[in-house]
């Protein structure tokens, strides 16, 4: 659940402040940072929320925008998160779990991708077919992969998918570290693999100014490593903010920060995916072919429209 969610429960615990004072032991207010205690009580003294039931304080967004206000200057970032978990379980809102759901997924997608490798190799020796600069690059790519599916499991082991607020601040700071190294490697293979099939159309379509185009791709595609790169250990100094940026008062606009340079890289890419499918289709239109045979070798070349679907919806869904 969004944090922006959780942000709305954070009232419960003023109708528990009450009771607190007679049940100080037993209350869910007993473990709750005495920042946020005084939070509440001095919401609870206004008019406006004095009167509101649990179920109305759990999702009272004017309640929710003058707690997480009132959090951000009297509570450190461990305080609010440990206020989270408390009012979390108040209004009965049970925690994230993703953990199981990342792991099958990725396993999924790596083990695929590694049988279709597998397959490429044992085609390439069987038929005695030449190896070519795509073949270096896509090997290239799964041997990028490795290291990228190892990582993400230890992310998973250290509560990847889990709330914020129940993992440690030790398990954050790894995460937030190993969270650059995935990035690293992601991007890297991203366009490894997009210039193996560069490298591929350079194989097997002679025309001049087609070849011209595709290498001019290939260096853009290249030029977009490079700017990843810069931006990662360029835009904040100390670079150690990465891992620790969340720790601070303004640490949302660090990851804001980020958000705003990820999202339109992902456009670019997203925009690169389509250039690369327009691309053989211009050279594939024009073979001397039946319509019908026509249609089934671009169709070939066009598997790659899911991908772009994907990438597409999973752009729109990182804007919302």
């Amino acid at each position: 659940m969004a944090l922006s969610r959780r942000f709305l429960i954070w009232g419960t615990i003023c109708l528990l402040y009450g009771t607190a004072r007679a049940q100080a032991s037993d209350s869910m207010l007993a473990n709750a940072p005495k920042c946020a205690i005084e939070c509440s009580t001095e919401l609870l003294s206004n008019k406006e929320y004095a009167e509101l039931g649990q179920e109305a304080m759990c999702n009272s967004k004017p309640f929710a925008k003058a707690m997480g206000v009132c959090l951000m200057v009297k509570c450190s970032m461990r305080q609010t998160m440990d206020f989270i978990k408390e009012s979390s379980a108040a209004c009965g809102i049970p925690p994230t779990n993703k953990t199981t759901s990342y792991r099958v997924n990725s396993t999924v997608v790596f083990a695929f991708a590694l049988v279709f490798f597998a397959l490429r190799i044992v085609t390439k020796i069987r038929l005695g077919l030449t190896w070519g600069i795509d073949d270096t690059l896509t090997t290239l790519t799964v041997a990028v992969m490795i290291p990228y599916y190892i990582v993400l499991q230890v992310m998973l082991a250290f509560g990847l998918g889990l709330d914020m607020w129940y993992i440690t601040d030790e398990q954050i700071i790894l995460i937030f570290k190993l969270f650059v190294v995935i990035e690293v490697l992601y991007l890297t293979a991203l366009v490894l693999v997009k210039a193996a099939i560069l490298c591929f159309f350079l194989r097997i379509f002679p025309d001049h100014k087609f070849r011209i185009v595709v290498k001019c791709t290939i260096v853009f595609n290249a030029l977009i490593w490079v700017g990843f790169f810069i931006f990662v250990f360029f835009q904040i100094q100390p670079f150690s903010l990465f891992w620790n940026g969340w720790q601070q008062k303004k640490g949302h606009l660090i990851l804001t920060g980020s958000t705003n340079f990820t999202l339109p890289l992902a456009g670019i890419n997203l925009v690169l995916d389509i250039w690369m499918l327009i691309l053989p289709m211009t050279q594939l239109w024009g073979m001397g072919l039946k319509l019908k045979k026509k249609l089934e070798v671009i169709s070939m070349f066009s598997v790659g429209i899911f991908v772009v679907l994907q990438l597409s919806l999973r752009f729109e869904s990182a804007n919302l």
